[in-house]
């Protein structure tokens, strides 16, 4: 297995009424700092938009949104940044993360809906978005705090029979809280399309790259945090009897990691419902996984809303009568550090 390391940062800036926000590039944080500070806390919202393409079209959409023939047009994509926007509002997160957004341009249109000139420190003044060349769709952050040290892994193996499938890379992204880093991890692992079991070699290689990004910290501490939609569930983990519950699973790899999840409560329960909803049964395939000096709370799955079906199902989005939200339900939780 090879592991390629790219860099990709940009710093963005937003012109509302005069103001103008940017982010910039940071200078290395110390992450020892003094232990008798308060501790710092961050809600953090991932979120799987599904299929969330904007109003152009640029060659690379899925077929169904690849022009307005087809049904996709600027109006819906208006009418789905409001829902967005909707449920970013009730949910009140600091960082905004997201799996199948198409392109950089639409942190911009997601940042105008949510703005605010009368609080500015609740804007969404600084993100980061990325996907490989000739992809659909990608991972895209908004922060509430400065975001640097942009970086994306992916994968290249070659010891396989079968050739490697298209799979988006793991992106790596420090927060910057009061001069206190925190290291977030976006991940968006490959589909069971195709079958299960064939594909589950492709997601083991995946988690091997993330094990080896929580070992990487492990000691520095910098708090570290991976969130996003695997496309594997919690069960599908190896669950382990952590230390006074501080560690619940351990991610596979040549460098095996202890993680957190909240998925499991005190008691070894699993959580309900889950994120996803699929062939009548709950699936929970979007996470979060906390590493040493990152400390979980209130993790939620956001199923209070008009993104939720009369059964409790996520409302998934239909292209054709322009219903829904997501096939996802948001789900969130606070890091604190």
């Amino acid at each position: 297995m090879k592991i390629r390391k790219s860099v990709f940062c940009f710093g963005f800036a937003f012109f509302v009424s005069g103001f103008l926000f940017c982010s910039c590039t940071q200078s290395c944080l110390l992450a020892e700092k003094n232990q008798s500070e308060k501790l710092n806390s961050v809600k953090i919202l991932n979120w799987n938009l599904q299929t969330f393409f904007d109003g152009n079209f640029s060659g690379t959409e899925y077929s169904e949104f690849a022009s307005g023939s087809a049904g996709w047009c600027k109006e819906k994509y208006g009418v789905r940044l409001e829902r967005l926007s909707e449920v970013v509002k009730a949910c009140e997160p600091d960082i905004f993360v997201m799996q199948e957004l198409e392109n950089e341009d639409q942190l911009y249109d997601i940042f105008n809906r949510l703005c605010s000139n009368f609080s500015i420190s609740k804007n969404y003044s600084y993100g980061c978005f990325y996907k490989d060349e000739g992809s659909a769709i990608g991972l895209g952050v908004l922060s509430r705090f400065p975001l640097f040290g942009k970086t994306v892994h992916s994968l290249d193996v070659r010891s396989e029979a079968e050739s490697q499938p298209s799979m988006r890379p793991l992106l790596k992204v420090f927060v910057n809280v009061n001069e206190r880093p925190l290291l977030l991890l976006v991940n968006h692992w490959k589909s069971k399309s195709g079958g299960a079991e064939k594909s589950e070699v492709w997601r083991n290689f995946q988690e091997s790259v993330l094990a080896q990004s929580f070992a990487e910290y492990e000691g520095k501490n910098i708090p570290v945090v991976a969130c996003g939609d695997f496309n594997r569930d919690i069960l599908e983990f190896r669950k382990i009897n952590g230390r006074k519950l501080q560690f619940n699973v351990e991610l596979r790899g040549e460098n095996p990691a202890l993680v957190y999840s909240p998925w499991y409560d005190s008691g070894g329960n699993l959580f309900e419902p889950g994120s996803y909803f699929y062939n009548g049964n709950w699936e929970r395939i979007d996470h979060f996984f906390a590493g040493s000096g990152a400390n979980v709370s209130d993790f939620k799955v956001e199923c209070k809303g008009n993104w939720s079906n009369a059964d409790g199902s996520p409302s998934k989005y239909i292209l054709k009568y322009g219903t829904g939200y997501s096939d996802h339900f948001p789900v969130s939780c606070v890091i604190s550090w």
